[in-house]
């Protein structure tokens, strides 16, 4: 199956999404999803395993099939998740969408071929359009953002994480698309370890978007063999998703108060 037309879910030429932001489409899929829950606890041993490695695999040549996520918590209220394993899903492995106060910890989520590029999109967690969310006591590998932080998303509070391959911690990226709300605000990561990861955290905004990301600190972290500590890209433009390219302007604003304190690295390389 193909993502529907009009979605702008995959890197096509020219597309304007009919409604919303493109992220909408790609997490609507899952495997398990909660919807509309209050009060709620997902507890292990015991977890979701996918057979991602054949998707990557098709569409890393035909990046028009649709895929699926894990697992997605979506307009729920006081959800806990304790001790889940998530591992190889063919996109996000965890997305909480429209949510507010959920807490994640002790999971343990993996990727069997997080090196290898056709692994994108394979997040760890991903958070959209959410409040007050706790991510704590948990590994998390990924062959993309270990964790993302992604439009009209409020108060998100992360500690005692390691985080291995993929991309480490991401925010955004805002302003795909002109649909408002590029907004995040009041984000916080302290004891956090990073291990052959491409960046320990990063901020990246689309050329030509409006918005704003304020209120964000990193503390504490540990890097391994990490490309970038802390990276600010203002005009992010993958190809990937935009092949025609992108306007060179950005109004999304840097006063955010970023402050990547006591970060300790070992045998890290720079890229750009």
């Amino acid at each position: 199956l193909a993502w529907p037309e009009g979605s702008c879910a995959f890197g096509k030429s020219g597309c304007a999404p009919a409604a919303g932001s493109p992220e909408l489409a790609r997490s609507h899929w899952s495997l398990l999803r909660l919807v509309d829950a209050v009060d709620v606890a997902i507890e292990g041993p015991g977890g979701l395993r996918a057979p991602g490695e054949s998707f990557w695999d098709v569409r890393h040549s035909s990046p028009e099939v649709r895929g699926y996520c894990l697992l997605k918590v979506q307009n729920c209220t006081g959800v806990q998740i304790s001790d889940l394993s998530l591992r190889n899903s063919p996109l996000y492995h965890l997305v909480i969408l429209r949510s507010r106060g959920v807490i994640l910890e002790r999971a343990n989520i993996t990727v069997s071929r997080p090196n290898n590029f056709s692994a994108s999109n394979t997040d760890g967690v991903s958070v959209f359009a959410s409040r007050d969310i706790i991510l704590r006591d948990s590994h998390i590998e990924s062959g993309d953002d270990n964790i993302v932080i992604k439009e009209d998303t409020h108060g998100i509070w992360g500690q005692n994480l390691s985080l291995e391959r993929g991309k480490g911690i991401a925010i955004g990226s805002l302003g795909e698309w002109d649909n408002g709300r590029q907004i995040v605000t009041n984000v916080g990561f302290r004891r956090v370890s990073l291990a052959n990861t491409t960046y320990g955290a990063r901020i990246k905004t689309w050329s030509g978007s409006v918005g704003l990301v304020r209120n964000v600190s990193f503390e504490d972290f540990e890097l391994r063999h990490v490309g970038v500590g802390v990276r600010i890209n203002q005009h992010y433009c993958p190809t990937t998703q935009r092949p025609e390219g992108c306007n060179s302007s950005s109004s999304i604003s840097r006063r955010f108060g970023s402050r990547p304190q006591d970060s300790r690295s070992s045998s890290s390389s720079s890229s750009s």
